[in-house]
């Protein structure tokens, strides 16, 4: 009889070494103890020591992890790529007409550009590994990380994991797109993933979420009680606990003040000490969570230490030390993987752009703005491009304009030579006027 789904024969093959040759191929991937197979990791671990079993699923239970997750797979979704081709002396022409460009954007049928992107970034950030099957019509189809183990076949890295339909595949690395988290593996190449690194962490904010929800169903919330140095009947303990129970537990009851029998007196509750810790570990527990994912607390709505001046500070340095890496790994994924051999040799290439997030307020802004105009580091029509606006309608959009009274540096020297010498003539014309 199977237990939690697992059979006497799958337990058989782990173990069992006249199946090794078989298991050891890349159709048939190794289950080790070293490198267990999906079932028997879930068999023997994800419980985490507060008792509560730590997966994707209850994971995002937590509104902390599941905000996190969503700011980082939006934050590379929403970013626009384009693909350039770099020429001579650096410069570098847009193509958004490129195949790649195209991929990109409709990647599937099943979702657009900016699921696609998501969800993949969404993957890595959670699961640790965000994985894609790149088909042979340009196509992508995203592929559960956990049904995936990779294996050197020779000096190739090949890819093994199990399709919709519960079929075992293999592709070469070539094949695959794939977008890992810290990777400390260097025989697998697979990312670590937050939910095995940080199970505790994240276990104790479970735990605290699902204490909250019983405490709440089935606690017994009071302002305050009534006591007695009587001995209380038996008839009569039965009697009012039948009655605490219809009139004092529960969140609809809360706040409510028990009314008691047998010459009882009120003594006022405040907040212990245990309801005081709670509330202070539920805090720690979304600085926790921000740690692990590089997020702001301000994004997650954790405001206590947050002013308006150094939110802004905190966003520029959320771009800069947590998007930044993630558009780095998916940048050099996107182009040693979809572009060919000869694409590269002449200079083609993917990049996101993040100087939107980086640009400060409109103040600021307009700024840059005028000091790149004002010393001919842009046109118009550039700077109305970096703004999202379509160019000029005329050909003045394309002029670069420097002020009037400057020179080269280099020409310093022989302008004031010229004033020099210019100097004693006009003093001439003076006098004769």
């Amino acid at each position: 009889m199977p237990i939690l789904g697992v059979t006497i024969n799958d337990v058989k093959r782990v173990f069992v070494k006249d199946d090794a040759i078989k298991r050891n191929s890349p159709e048939n991937p190794s289950t080790s103890l070293s490198q267990p197979a999906k079932w028997l990791t879930s068999l023997f671990s994800g419980t985490s020591s507060a008792g509560v079993t730590v997966n994707q699923e209850t994971t995002l239970g937590i509104t902390a992890v599941y905000r996190a997750v969503k700011i980082i797979g939006e934050g590379i979704a929403g970013l626009q790529g384009d693909v350039y081709r770099e020429g001579k002396g650096g410069n570098k022409k847009r193509l958004p007409n490129h195949r790649v460009a195209a991929q990109l954007r409709e990647p599937s049928l099943l979702y657009t550009g900016f699921t696609f992107k998501e969800t993949m970034s969404a993957f890595a950030a959670l699961r640790g590994n965000g994985i894609s099957k790149i088909n042979a019509d340009g196509t992508f189809r995203i592929i559960d990380p956990s049904t995936v183990e990779t294996r050197f076949n020779g000096s190739t890295l090949v890819y093994v994991y199990q399709d919709e339909k519960g079929n075992t595949k293999t592709l070469d690395s070539s094949e695959v797109l794939h977008i890992p988290s810290l990777v400390m593996d260097t025989e697998t190449a697979l990312g670590k993933s937050p939910l095995t690194v940080h199970r505790e962490t994240i276990g104790v904010s479970m735990a605290q979420t699902r204490y909250a929800a019983k405490f709440f169903k089935n606690g017994a919330h009071i302002d305050g009680f009534l006591s007695t140095d009587q001995k209380l009947s038996p008839e009569g303990i039965a009697r009012m606990a039948q009655s605490w129970r219809a009139r004092y537990t529960g969140i609809d009851n809360a706040g409510s003040t028990p009314v008691l029998e047998e010459g009882m007196k009120y003594v006022p509750l405040s907040l212990n000490p245990q309801d005081a810790m709670f509330v202070e570990s539920s805090q720690l527990s979304v600085q926790e969570i921000a740690r692990i994912f590089g997020v702001p607390l301000h994004m997650l709505a954790s405001l206590e230490r947050a002013t308006f001046s150094n939110i802004e500070h905190q966003s520029r340095e959320f771009v800069t030390y947590t998007l930044r890496p993630w558009v780095k790994k998916w940048e050099e994924e996107i182009n040693r993987k979809l572009f060919t051999e000869q694409e590269k040799r002449l200079g083609y290439y993917f990049k996101f752009n993040l100087e939107s997030l980086l640009r400060g307020d409109s103040e600021s802004r307009a700024r840059l703005i005028d000091t790149y105009m004002k010393w001919g580091i842009a046109n118009r029509d550039e700077i109305r491009r970096l703004e999202g606006w379509n160019d000029s309608e005329d050909t003045t959009g394309k002029q670069h304009f420097v002020p009037v009274n400057m020179i080269p540096a280099e020409m310093a020297g022989q302008q004031q030579e010229t004033t020099t010498d210019q100097a004693p003539q006009n003093k001439i014309d003076d006098e004769q006027q």
